[in-house]
């Protein structure tokens, strides 16, 4: 086995394991709100100020430059748009959709930003599909219309906010993937991340104030919080990274979808919640869209 080849499996092993441990961060979160009665507005910001500082003094040990993000004007404005249309914005939806429907329906919701992104470029750049971006778009709205009805599409089977939030969750995870864009390429994705988690959260700190938030704080909710933090933000973030480096973005997208998967599996045993055989087949049509915008188009 030649020495790219070993990289490559070991990439794509990484993004496997990210995908895992990202997947358990949902059933966690599921947990605090049905068990321990804690809310979204309470969970997320401190989430994000907690992973961002974490993350941002990761990067300074590793010896990367933490400020330069922040000296021109155009950067920071862009990034302070990260941090709260981008990462805030898909914490908050993400996790608000959790608490109203359930972890693996909610993490589901996410990868549906290609399809969006698809009919984004199609209608306001008019810019035309191919035959595989159609199918793919086809593919996640048969996906989420079965998950949203249950293949009776006489009647929804999530709440109306339920379904808002979700296509929320997909509308800002194309912010999140969208804007740092041209940040990562001149600036580590460590310091990026970090400073997007951080304005993000100020800003939701000040728009709903957690600290007046009732919140009962024991060992089972401080161990959930921390899984949460690390287990499910810190680590994840770090595999996923090596696995881009070894493998590329493809790769390491395809392999890392196995995090609804692992969010359904973990709610499913953990927390008792059921889902529907019907709920599953809507979930691998949303994420065959992956698989599908991964082929290669034929060379003329």
């Amino acid at each position: 086995m030649t020495q790219d080849r070993k990289l490559r499996i070991k990439g794509c092993m990484y993004a496997f394991l990210a995908g895992v441990l990202w997947g358990v961060t949902s059933p966690a979160a599921q947990f605090l709100f049905e068990k321990k009665g804690i809310v979204s507005e309470w969970l997320v910001p401190y989430r994000l100020i907690s992973a961002g500082v974490l993350l941002l003094i990761y990067a300074k040990v590793k010896g990367q430059d933490i400020i330069s993000v922040w000296k021109d004007k155009n950067d920071g404005i862009r990034l302070v748009l990260f941090g709260i249309l981008g990462m805030m914005g898909m914490q908050f939806t993400f996790f608000s959709a959790v608490q109203e429907m359930n972890a693996g329906t909610a993490t589901i919701f996410q990868y549906l930003n290609p399809a969006i992104l698809i009919l984004f470029f199609a209608i306001v750049h008019r810019i035309l599909p191919s035959k595989k971006e159609v199918l793919s778009v086809c593919a996640a709205a048969a996906g989420i219309a079965i998950v949203a009805t249950h293949g009776d599409f006489s009647t929804l089977t999530i709440s109306t906010k339920g379904l808002v939030l979700g296509m929320m969750v997909a509308v800002t995870t194309c912010f999140y993937g969208v804007l740092p864009a041209p940040l990562l390429k001149r600036f580590s994705a460590e310091a990026v991340s970090a400073w997007g988690m951080i304005a993000g959260g100020i800003v939701l700190m000040i728009a709903v104030r957690p600290w007046r938030i009732s919140a009962v704080i024991d060992w089972q909710v401080a161990a959930a919080f921390l899984m949460i933090i690390t287990v499910g933000t810190i680590l994840p973030f770090c595999f996923y990274l090596t696995s881009v480096k070894y493998t590329g973005s493809v790769y390491a997208g395809l392999f890392s979808s196995v995090e609804p998967v692992a969010a359904t599996a973990v709610a499913a045993v953990a927390l008792g919640t059921e889902f529907m055989k019907m709920d599953i087949l809507g979930f691998a049509l949303v994420l065959s869209t992956l698989f599908i915008l991964a082929i290669p188009e034929k060379v003329r």
